[in-house]
């Protein structure tokens, strides 16, 4: 083999080395997204809604479930959170009642106790816990209007502070076709909109933590091995290509056969 075609094969075995040696983050589509790695938004559990004792009778049997769900799909909305439901079907939930550290008492609304919420959001492993009570509820059906009264609180389930208390009041008109449900729908939306403006979270939120915890760059250990590997490659395959005495671009390796 003549010294054109030897500097032409060692230049080109050379890149290939430096090519196969690359990191996999540089050379999938979404390798450098994982490698930097993101922040994992807090958690947070709502608790079942549910009327105080005082106004059991009054709260029609949806409206919990309404406003859980309610307030569930806009925190989730709001792209802060990674928002639970909360359930005492849960794993987590069932043994904690069969190992004794939970009673049924307390995996059943209203949840009005904020260690009890605690408790819960420890078991399920959430960063906060959202407990809300219906305080008041009230239909007129001459005046087509629905109203209902909310008290909210913001649980961290760390350090076991309730970190905000916030109760508002929600009202919604109809016409003459309007249902109760359809009044009701409405005064939920309201109610959970006023929720979450009290909370502030859609500005600089008081519930948000300081920092959240990140994910792990997922890089291989022996990334770093690749890097010096593609640093000698491509010293190797200009100091190759400098000495060749060709003109151009060199053409590829002749086939072997």
């Amino acid at each position: 083999m003549n010294a054109f075609r030897r500097t032409s094969v060692r230049m080109w075995t050379a890149r290939a080395v430096a090519l196969a040696m690359l990191p996999p983050v540089l050379v999938s589509p979404g390798g450098a997204v994982a490698a930097q790695g993101r922040p994992l938004p807090p958690t947070v559990m709502v608790l079942t809604f549910a009327p105080s004792p005082e106004s059991e009778a009054a709260v029609p049997a949806a409206l919990g479930a309404s406003l859980t769900r309610a307030m569930t799909s806009s925190l989730r909305g709001t792209g802060k959170f990674e928002v639970v439901q909360f359930s005492t079907s849960s794993p987590s939930i069932v043994r904690a009642v069969e190992e004794g550290r939970l009673r049924v008492a307390d995996i059943t609304p209203p949840f009005d106790d904020p260690e009890v919420a605690v408790r819960l959001g420890r078991e399920v492993g959430t960063d906060y816990v959202l407990a809300g009570l219906i305080e008041d509820y009230r239909y007129d059906g001459v005046a087509y209007r629905a109203s209902m009264s909310v008290s909210v609180q913001w649980i961290e389930v760390k350090s076991g502070r309730t970190l905000k208390t916030v109760a508002i009041s929600a009202e919604a008109t109809g016409t003459a076709t309007s249902t109760q449900d359809e009044l009701n729908a409405k005064a939920v939306s309201e109610a959970v909109n006023r929720v979450l403006q009290e909370l502030a979270i859609g500005e600089v939120s008081v519930v948000q933590p300081s920092a959240a915890p990140m994910k792990k760059p997922a890089v291989k250990r022996g990334s770093s091995v690749g890097w010096i590997v593609l640093g000698l490659g491509l010293i190797a395959a200009f100091a190759t290509g400098s000495r060749s005495s060709g003109a151009g671009t060199e053409p590829p390796p002749p086939s072997p056969y």
